[in-house]
């Protein structure tokens, strides 16, 4: 527990007592005492203005000044300080303002440079004597300025109240005008200058409106002059001198102007106050490019593209940048992009080039998006806009040159090239099949590619064609590759049926001919003609085994035989020696023939094959009147006749032991194409039909306009208005939907 302590008792003795008086009589000051002290502060001010030693020491006379301040004197302190300032700084300025601009003695930049450095130094001297007036009076006092703001404010009225400011402001922006002329200036006095504006509170209402418009009539005379010369761009250009007087070029002039921006940037640093530097560049750059933005961009854009200079460009785009004018830049970024595209599009001649072009061309723009534009978001989205555009500005072209391309990409002539470098350039042309619009005209050419290349084993890889439908997958979804998946699908399974029947053909060696059968789901695959053709009969009988063998595992399933579709490898013995002949199947069932008879008609060999004539005279004639003629027919010559007649050719020569003949190509190309695109025609007439009854199911009744604008954004395909009116004309016949009667622009679902 806390104790409770008290104080003893006092201790006992005498005690003493203070007693305090009054003053006999108040201290008197002694006479003059006011008027001697603020007599000797005068005179120290006075020799401090004339740079002489003062007759006191400063501590005695910090002394008087706290003397007088503690006598309540403080007012007439200020008051006398204030007025010697005043008349110290009149005197001075108005005798710099009588000289001329360069005078024997110094100009008047110089002078008064000096005095204002001369002026802050005894000022800070002054304010150190009288600092105990600073610390009472000016702080009791209301709106009373302390010495050095006192002091400044002394000038700053001298300088507001006479010419002289302005004929300062004058002179120095007659050297900034000389250093940008290229030219000696004095760039210590106009330093210490601005930085007095800026301390006597000059700088922003006085001496920077005048700055700028200084440096807005500067630049408007050096652009009238520079742009109003400009030439065409040539490459390979050098930079011109900064106050070159010749014409200049787009890119020369975008070369000076990043120059005077720099220079304008290191003056601004040197000399102006820091929040000078935005408005100075921004009129410099107003008058020096956003103004002549069209004059630029017109003059020598495309020729600046053309030529791949990627540094004017990136010059071009960071100027326009910092001018708020990439909104022009963009439409002239589409303009070029849609008129050299056009160039490749339009010109049937460059048909065979056409995706290597435009490969090309895109690689070049990515490199100017990016090492030129910074990537920027806007000019991408145009340069995409603008390809879609030019790209589909040519019906169903586009789209074929594509997938041939494509096909001659992942063929097996390329087996050479790396598996990375097929897929960066299928990484490259799937960039162009995303802006094809008829993506179902080239999925169907692109189909029947595929399909010769899974049939003839003409594919650089499997892995190859997998990866690439899966490309095609990740931009269509799996709705666009379902049957290029099935396709693949069914070579797979096909290679492991094969395996299994192959197995049963060793086993049964009197009739193993090599069989090999691909199995089809006609869903999947292009359409094909079937063709008359009486086959072999030891290969009619491996056939019927194959049936047999698959009916076995797939009880229900009928099968088609396409030979037109297949190939075979005869061994053949000539006088030189036995040779392995690489045949469609059609030729090898004409050769075949010729192993039983020495010599056969044109219709002898037509009523043992049963083939038509077209099919018929393009096998006999790759097979008599090609490179490698196996056959000899006569009369000789290069086209088969009815009437001709064909024996084998034992004296056929090679120095190769495989040789592989090509079947005449028929001029169905452009018949091919026509067959493709009618049966897409046809497809997309199903797909509006359906979607205009779709539509018009769930609406009930609709207007013509929304109708076509609803239906439009549902279609995944370009289709005409016109074409869209004779689909609704044809449901219309076939009762689907119907007019009103009282506005024939209304249509109505029939249920």
């Amino acid at each position: 527990m806390w104790a409770n302590k008290r104080a003893g008792p006092p201790a006992v003795g005498p005690q003493k007592r203070l007693i305090i008086k009054g003053l006999r009589a108040i201290p008197a000051l002694p006479e003059n005492y006011k008027t001697d002290t603020l007599a000797r502060l005068q005179s120290a001010i006075q020799a401090i203005q004339l740079s002489q030693p003062t007759p006191q020491g400063l501590e005695e006379l910090y002394r008087d000044c706290e003397g007088l301040c503690l006598h309540k004197f403080g007012s007439d302190i200020y008051a006398m300080v204030q007025a010697e300032l005043g008349a110290y700084t009149r005197q001075r300025l108005d005798e710099i303002n009588h000289l001329s601009d360069a005078s024997v003695g110094g100009s008047v930049l110089e002078l008064t440079t000096q005095f204002w450095v001369g002026y802050t130094q005894q000022l800070d001297m002054i304010k150190c004597i009288f600092l105990y007036l600073d610390r009472t009076y000016v702080l009791q006092s209301a709106n009373v300025a302390s010495l050095w703001s006192m002091g400044l404010n002394v000038v700053r009225r001298c300088l507001v109240d006479t010419d002289i400011k302005s004929r300062l402001i004058r002179l120095v922006l007659g050297e900034v005008a000389k250093e940008r002329d290229g030219k000696s200036a004095d760039q210590t006095s106009v330093k210490c200058l601005v930085q007095m504006f800026v301390d006597l509170g000059l700088y922003s209402q006085f001496f920077m409106p005048s700055l700028i418009d200084a440096t807005r009539d500067y630049y408007v005379k050096e652009s009238r002059r520079l742009v109003g010369s400009l030439v065409a761009t040539q490459p390979a250009e050098g930079p011109r001198p900064t106050n070159s007087a010749s014409a200049m070029s787009v890119p020369q002039y975008l070369t000076h102007v990043k120059l005077r921006i720099d220079e304008e940037t290191q003056c601004a640093a040197l000399y102006l106050s820091p929040g000078s530097k935005a408005p100075l560049l921004s009129t410099i750059l107003a008058e020096l490019v956003e103004k002549h933005t069209e004059r630029l961009l017109t003059t020598s854009f495309d020729a600046m593209v053309d030529a791949h200079m990627l540094a004017d460009l990136a010059n071009l785009y960071s100027l326009l940048s910092s001018v708020n004018q990439l909104d022009a830049l963009k439409r002239y970024w589409a303009v070029y992009v849609k008129k050299v595209g056009l160039r490749l599009v339009q010109a049937p001649e460059l048909d065979v080039g056409l995706v290597s072009d435009m490969l090309a061309m895109k690689q070049r723009l990515d490199d100017v998006m990016k090492s030129a534009f910074q990537s920027n978001s806007m000019l991408a989205h145009a340069l995409r806009d603008s390809f879609e555009d030019f790209i589909n500005s040519r019906r169903s072209k586009p789209a074929q040159v594509t997938a041939k391309f494509i096909d001659q990409s992942i063929r097996s002539g390329n087996r050479s090239t790396a598996d990375e470098d097929i897929d960066s350039l299928l990484n490259r042309v799937v960039v162009i099949f995303r802006f094809i619009h008829d993506k179902d005209l080239f999925e169907a050419y692109y189909k029947r590619d595929l399909a010769k290349r899974l049939l003839y084993n003409k594919s650089v890889s499997a892995d190859t064609e997998r990866s690439m439908v899966q490309k095609l997958r990740m931009e269509c979804g799996p709705g666009f590759t379902k049957r290029l998946e099935g396709m693949l699908r069914d070579m797979d399974f096909t290679s492991d049926l094969d395996g299994k029947f192959t197995n049963l053909q060793e086993a049964q060696e009197a009739n193993n001919i090599g069989f090999h059968v691909s199995i089809l789901t006609q869903a999947f695959w292009p359409t094909y003609e079937p063709m008359p053709l009486t086959i072999p009969r030891n290969v009619e009988l491996a056939q019927e085994q194959f049936v047999q063998f698959y009916s076995e595992k797939h009880n229900g399933r009928k099968l088609y035989w396409q030979p037109n579709l297949g190939t075979c490898l005869l061994k053949v013995s000539f006088d030189e020696g036995p040779k392995e002949l690489s045949l469609t199947i059609v030729q090898g069932t004409v050769l075949l023939l010729f192993s039983e008879h020495d010599e056969l008609s044109y219709q002898q060999i037509q009523e043992n094959t049963g083939l038509e004539d077209v099919e018929l005279m393009r096998t006999l004639q790759s097979l008599a009147c090609g490179k490698y003629r196996v056959l000899a027919k006569e009369p000789k010559g290069r086209d088969v006749a009815g009437t001709d007649v064909f024996t084998f050719n034992a004296a056929f020569t090679s120095p190769q032991a495989r040789i592989k003949i090509g079947q005449i190509l028929l001029k169905e190309a452009e018949k091919e194409s026509k067959e493709v695109e009618e049966h897409i025609q046809l497809d997309r007439m199903y797909q509006v039909d359906a979607a205009i009854v779709r539509i018009l199911k769930a609406r009930k009744r609709l207007d013509h306009t929304a109708l076509m604008t609803e239906l439009l954004s549902r279609l995944k395909f370009n289709s005409t208005s016109a074409e869209v009116k004779e689909r609704i004309e044809t449901l219309i016949e076939r009762d689907y939907i119907k007019r009103d009667d009282a506005d024939p622009s209304l249509y109505h679902y029939l249920a």
